[in-house]
């Protein structure tokens, strides 16, 4: 909970979606070497191997909630394993990297395959392995060395200088998505009210002014009601088209993906609600229809700003369509314990 209170209170521009390269460290050489012994200029061999090279890994840190670390560095190296030394001495093996990210961040490679979906503050996933280090010459044995030189007609001193060269892995290509970890998602055209409502439910100070897309990212709240808990999360506006690149797009609609619920927020002021509850349903179907199967809590917002004869007409286009609805004010309050009521309910 601590993870989602910093979520509520942090000012930072969202960064939910970076692309990197992310490299393992090569394995060290195995040596060549020859230990030393009265009355022989060559001892026997004692190269010992190289050392293996780092792994990378990504872990969920507690203390992220964006990608906002990858915004400009996008290269990321594990160290290298070190050469081997004498006296069957192994290389130092390479450094692992560890890469922080926020809970609920999706990891997959340049091809689209998924590496692991992060939804746990413990998790961490290995996604570059290091290269294994090479053998140095102490592995030549005596039967080896008379077969090398039978079938690769090499004298005995060349054989001697056999060692592995270190494994050379190669750099590979990652994208991080981060899709918020949230119970409820608010939906809704743009100036629909949703931030406002977030402000009602939950301790969240979104932006609020009377000009649409006031919300250019997602912003959550923490809704307590009946001594139950849930985390609500107010997407920005998405208008007929949306899924075309209109207004701001679809893109935000990946951080509903994982909620249980839908809140669809549609003004009372509109001049058919209905018909604008319907664009924004088609719009979740062309994102996933997964999102558009979820579950939703249909709302009619601003009802103060109607006549009571006007807002009948409204409620009674949804009635026809036997679609229920929850007609409120946040700014008066009207409706807002039903719909607390209905939240704790449907979750």
């Amino acid at each position: 909970m601590q993870l989602l209170l910093l979520l509520v209170k942090i000012k930072l521009k969202m960064i939910d979606y970076v692309r990197l390269k992310v490299k393992a460290g090569n394995g060290g050489s195995g040596a060549v070497s020859f230990a030393k012994q009265k009355r022989r200029s060559l001892g026997p061999p004692d190269g010992g191997d190289g050392g293996d090279g780092g792994d990378v890994y990504i872990f969920v840190d507690r203390n992220l909630t964006t990608l906002l670390p990858y915004r400009y560095k996008k290269d990321f190296k594990a160290t290298d394993g070190a050469r081997g030394a004498e006296n069957h001495k192994k290389g130092q093996e390479g450094s692992n990297l560890f890469l922080p990210v926020p809970a609920g961040t999706r990891v997959t490679d340049s091809k689209g395959n998924l590496f692991a979906d992060l939804t746990s503050s413990t998790e961490k996933v290995m996604v570059a392995k290091g290269g294994k280090g090479g053998r140095g010459n102490s592995h030549i044995k005596k039967s080896d060395l008379r077969t090398k030189i039978a079938e690769g007609g090499q004298n005995e001193g060349d054989v001697w200088q056999w060692h592995e060269p270190g494994e050379e892995v190669r750099e590979i290509g990652l994208t991080l998505e981060l899709k918020l970890l949230a119970d409820v998602g608010l939906i809704g055209l743009p100036n629909a009210g949703k931030s406002t409502l977030l402000s009602k439910l939950t301790a969240a100070t979104p932006k609020i002014a009377e000009y649409p897309f006031t919300t250019l990212e997602p912003n959550l709240g923490v809704f307590r009601h009946k001594g139950k808990e849930l985390v609500l999360a107010d997407i920005p506006g998405l208008i007929e088209g949306a899924s075309e690149g209109k207004g701001l797009g679809d893109q935000f609609l990946r951080h509903v993906e994982r909620t249980r619920l839908l809140v669809h927020l549609i003004p009372a002021d509109e001049e058919n609600p209905l018909l604008k509850m319907f664009a924004i349903n088609n719009e979740l179907k062309s994102y996933s229809k997964d999102l558009a199967d979820k579950p939703q809590i249909i709302i009619l917002t601003k009802i103060d700003l109607l006549s009571e004869e006007d807002l009948k007409n409204k409620i009674s286009q949804f009635k026809n369509k036997k679609i229920k609805l929850i007609p409120i004010s946040a700014m008066s309050g009207k409706g807002l314990e039903e719909l607390k009521d209905e939240l704790i309910r449907r979750i």
